[in-house]
């Protein structure tokens, strides 16, 4: 498993880098005709979908099952497909619009719901804040698939929808912030390795140290 997630790390590089080849060499040369807007927006789907993915990847460790993580790498690409779908086979059916729109909202709601694994507070911050900005994004996505499958765009569903949007962000960097302090005020252990091959820590204090993977 491990060799296989080094794999799909480098593939996913790698693909980054092509796309963001891609792009740039669309931008510089010619006007840009249909065609090479289609071949752009090909390129920033195919790097928002491999951003997507190791967003998802560098959760892995820390959701308590590791197929969570994948999941949403699995919504990353079928969300991918079905806008590329949407962009060369020129499709005018309302409901592959809908079923492309919503799979795409609960793509990013699955993965910013991942995203407060990584952060780690103490006491009440951890148990009331992290559940607020999944709660927050949970009920922005539900208000968006809403207005998507049933066509509702009514003032109080974009007010609604406009105070989520400043919830979800205002908790979010919130959690960010928060962590950031919490991390710069938790001792550190640095260790030095020594010839011998053991690791010894400021206060000379030697240590073993096995890897993981």
């Amino acid at each position: 498993m491990p060799l296989i997630r080094r794999y799909f790390t480098t593939g996913l590089i790698v693909l980054l880098s092509l796309v963001a080849l891609q792009a740039i060499y669309v931008l510089i040369t010619g006007e840009l005709g249909w065609g090479e807007v289609k071949a752009l927006l090909t390129a920033l789907i195919g790097f928002a979908a491999g951003l997507n993915a190791i967003t998802c990847l560098t959760c892995r460790h820390e959701v308590p099952k590791p197929w969570l993580a994948w999941c949403g790498i699995g919504l990353g690409i079928l969300s991918a497909c079905l806008l590329l779908a949407l962009l060369w086979l020129d499709i005018h059916s309302p409901h592959y619009w809908q079923v492309t729109g919503v799979t795409l909202v609960w793509t990013l709601v699955y993965t910013h719901c991942l995203l407060p694994s990584l952060i780690k507070l103490e006491g009440w911050k951890q148990r009331v804040l992290v559940p607020l900005t999944r709660a927050s994004s949970l009920l922005l996505g539900g208000l968006l698939s809403y207005a998507i499958v049933g066509g509702v765009y009514a003032g109080w569903l974009v007010r609604t929808s406009s105070v989520l949007c400043i919830l979800v962000g205002f908790f979010t960097l919130l959690l960010v912030i928060l962590h950031r302090r919490n991390k710069s005020l938790t001792p550190q252990l640095i260790l030095t390795q020594s010839e011998d091959g053991l690791f010894m820590d400021a206060s000379g204090r030697y240590y073993r140290v096995t890897p993981v993977e």
